[in-house]
């Protein structure tokens, strides 16, 4: 089992959206050594040379990990090519195997990378054979585009654009669009409330069509607004798991959630934010305060809010980025019309209770608190980045409820586990969790950090 999730650690590189990310602003440096507190008040552009100064302890010059990589390169006049075995894992789902070779082209003036192609091919038990294609173009060191599409046999189908800059008209306003016709197979559906049964599982798919436009307006000194738009005709359909259809266990709830539905929301949020890095954070709070709308004026067919307070802190011991305790909380809870499901708060696997399953709890509120302690273990060289390795035993607590008042400390799920990671900095991150708890035990593979 650990050498599948090596490999794919190494298979998932450069297979990260990058786009959901935020480009690197004006931010405190974080630097080893007596000085540190002094240095991180004061405030210089950060640009990727200076991400990659906050790692300038010392490291070898060649580690396992960098020979491993280099043994499987195939360098061609147009850049490397990278083949690598894919693995992966999913509770609802289960495992998946395949093949993706990421094909690097190199900007033959800078020598350095124009854009990333990665297509695969892979083949899971419920969905069969997966056929991606992805595309990651950089114009320069500030905007990207992704271009994603792919078909499974059963179910599952993406079609998918999206482009970022950090500078709209050369202004402090950051600016990323996307638009997207996405089916998957993989949320499930148990019942509302923190007490619905697991043996209630029900396999949907949800269908989303649609467009998003999220604005950025600084205010003031780590101060700013964020607009969010997004537009969604949304529903669902059969899933691609044959025992357990949402229609057969939950038929009240399958009609309501069968028919297209419009969501057009728009959500303004107050944000504070003076981490030291947008996606791979060391220390440093996020806060944020934000309020989503949705009008029957405007064209959705539900009048709600759904109201989130948020906040995010990284506490780094002796400002050396070897141990980071990261903390997150999440308050959300909704008013308005009631809503199928899927549009519903949920706590699962991805959204902040890693031992259950995707839509294991679902209800009109939730809160969500965890604790990890991010650990380096190594750090290495490879492809003029730094990769690290990172060990994160973590504690995740959660809850759903109908109300606000309804919440009670008793129903809270609490799920320990342990992470496995890879960091390609200046923006990568792959991950292998495993968690246990009330749910069981999960194993998960994934991009990112978690917060």
């Amino acid at each position: 089992m650990p050498k599948r999730f090596a490999a794919l650690l190494l298979s998932l590189i450069f297979f990260c959206p990058a786009g959901e990310a935020r480009q690197p602003r004006k931010s405190r440096l974080v630097k080893p050594g007596l000085k540190a507190k002094e240095e991180i008040v004061k405030q210089e552009p950060k640009t990727r040379e200076d991400i990659m100064k906050t790692l300038d302890r010392p490291a070898p010059k060649e580690g396992l990990l960098a020979r491993m990589l280099s043994a499987i390169t195939i360098d061609t006049a147009n850049g490397p090519i990278i083949p690598f075995p894919v693995v992966d894992s999913s509770k609802d789902l289960g495992p998946s195997f395949g093949f993706m070779p990421v094909i690097a082209i190199k900007d033959k003036k800078t020598n350095g990378l124009k854009s990333v192609i990665v297509p695969s091919v892979n083949y899971n038990e419920n969905l069969r054979t997966t056929l991606t294609y992805r595309h990651y173009i950089f114009p320069d060191d500030k905007r990207y585009f992704i271009l994603r599409a792919s078909r499974s046999e059963r179910v599952e189908r993406e079609l998918m654009s999206y482009y970022y800059t950090p500078g709209v008209f050369s202004s402090g306003v950051r600016l990323s669009a996307e638009a997207k016709h996405w089916v998957t197979g993989k949320p499930s559906f148990y019942g509302y409330g923190i007490n619905s049964q697991r043996g209630k599982k029900a396999n949907y798919a949800l269908q989303m069509t649609g467009e998003e436009i999220i604005l950025d307006l600084p205010l003031i000194k780590h101060v700013f607004v964020n607009l969010n738009h997004a537009y969604f005709d949304k529903r669902i359909g059969p899933g691609p798991v044959n025992n357990g259809q949402l229609k057969e266990i939950f038929p009240a709830d399958y009609p309501e959630a069968s028919e297209t539905r419009t969501f057009h929301t728009n959500r303004f949020s107050l944000v504070y934010d003076d981490t030291d890095h947008p996606f791979l954070p060391k220390i440093g709070t996020y806060a944020s305060a934000s309020v989503l709308y949705s009008s029957k004026k405007l064209g959705s067919d539900y009048e709600y809010r759904t109201y989130s307070l948020q906040m995010k802190n990284y506490y780094n011991y002796k400002e050396e980025g070897r141990f980071v305790t990261a903390i997150h909380s999440l308050l959300q809870f909704q008013r308005g019309d009631a809503l199928p499901f899927y549009a519903m708060p949920q706590l699962g696997e991805s959204t902040g209770l890693r031992m259950a399953g995707d839509g294991r709890f679902t209800d009109r509120g939730k809160f969500v608190f965890t604790i990890e302690e991010r650990i380096t273990l190594s750090k290495t060289p490879f492809l003029k980045f730094i990769s690290e390795t990172e060990i994160a035993p973590f504690l995740d607590v959660g809850s759903v409820f109908g109300k606000v008042s309804d919440f009670r400390a008793s129903d809270l799920k609490y799920g320990p586990g342990i992470s496995a990671r890879l960091v390609i900095r200046p923006q990568l991150v792959a991950t292998v969790d495993f968690a246990y708890g009330s749910e069981g035990t999960n194993a998960i593979i994934k991009i990112g950090y978690p917060f």
